[in-house]
C-alpha cells in the first residue's frame, strides 16, 4: 500500500544524503500515528533541512513539556518511561491541536518514533499521560540510526532507520518480529511512502523495498530483523 507521507523534511535530510553518497544530484533523486501521516501530502519540492542539537525533556506524571525545532523538519525522539499503567505521547501544534500520537502502551516503554514526517505537520510541544517516570530525547532526523541495506538488521521496539546508500533498484528482504502486539514496517523513498507490513504478533516474509528507499520506520513490541535476500 503505497501513501504520499513522506514530508519535505524526510526527504530533505535522508535524501539529499543518499545522493550525496551515491554521486547524483538532490534532483534525481504507532498506528493511529502512521495512520493520521498517511493522510498527508509530501512536499514535491524538497528543500535542505536544518539541524539542531538535542533536546531532553523528562519528567514525572501528566506533563506538557514544550520545545522548540526547525519547522518544515521531521525529527525523531528516543522515549523510555518507568512505570505501570497507560503511558500516552502526543505530539501537539501551536494551536494545541493534536498532531500524531507517538505512543500507547502500558507500564514501561523505550523506543525511538518519528514525528512531523507529514507536510505542514510542526509541534511545539508533547501531551504526556504516564503513571511513572519518564524521559524525551528530541534529535534531528539526521542522527537516526544507520543501516546499510547489504547486511541483517536486529532491533527491538519502535526504531527509526537511515539506509545508507539508499535502495537502488529492486532490494527485497525477509522481515520477521517475535512479539504479540502489532508490527508495522514503513518505508520512505522520494516518491513517497509505503506500508510494508502491518500484522499482530509473530510475523515472517519476503518483501520488496521500493527503489530509492532511505528510511523504516518500525513498530513492535518484540525482537525483529530485516535481512537482505
Amino acid at each position: 500500500m503505497r501513501f504520499r507521507a513522506a514530508g519535505a523534511a524526510v526527504v530533505a535530510v535522508l535524501a539529499l544524503a543518499a545522493c550525496a553518497a551515491s554521486g547524483s544530484s538532490p534532483g534525481s533523486s504507532s498506528s493511529a500515528a502512521l495512520a493520521s501521516a498517511s493522510a498527508a501530502q509530501p512536499t514535491a519540492s524538497p528543500t535542505p533541512a536544518a539541524s539542531f542539537a538535542p533536546i531532553k525533556l523528562s519528567g514525572h506524571g501528566n506533563k506538557v513539556p514544550r520545545f522548540t525545532i526547525p519547522e518544515a523538519e521531521a525529527a525523531i525522539a528516543t522515549i523510555t518511561n518507568k512505570g505501570s499503567a497507560n503511558f500516552v505521547v502526543t505530539s501537539l501544534a501551536a494551536d494545541g491541536s493534536e498532531n500524531e500520537l507517538l505512543v500507547n502502551e502500558i507500564g514501561n516503554y523505550s523506543g525511538t518514533v518519528l514525528f512531523d514526517a507529514s507536510s505542514g505537520q510542526h509541534s511545539v510541544a508533547f501531551k504526556v499521560e504516564s503513571d511513572g517516570t519518564w524521559a524525551i530525547t528530541i534529535k534531528p532526523l539526521s542522527a537516526a540510526k544507520t543501516w546499510d541495506p547489504a547486511t541483517p538488521l536486529t532491533g527491538r521496539g519502535d526504531e527509526v532507520v537511515a539506509l545508507s546508500p539508499a535502495v537502488s533498484g529492486l532490494m527485497t528482504a525477509t522481515i520477521s518480529h517475535k512479539g504479540a502486539a502489532n508490527f508495522v514496517v514503513y518505508a520512505y523513498s522520494p516518491s513517497g511512502g509505503d506500508l510494508l507490513v502491518n500484522e499482530i504478533g509473530n510475523f515472517s516474509g519476503e518483501e520488496a523495498l521500493p527503489d530509492g528507499t532511505y528510511l523504516l520506520q518500525i513498530n513492535a513490541d518484540g525482537t525483529w530483523t530485516v535481512t537482505p535476500t
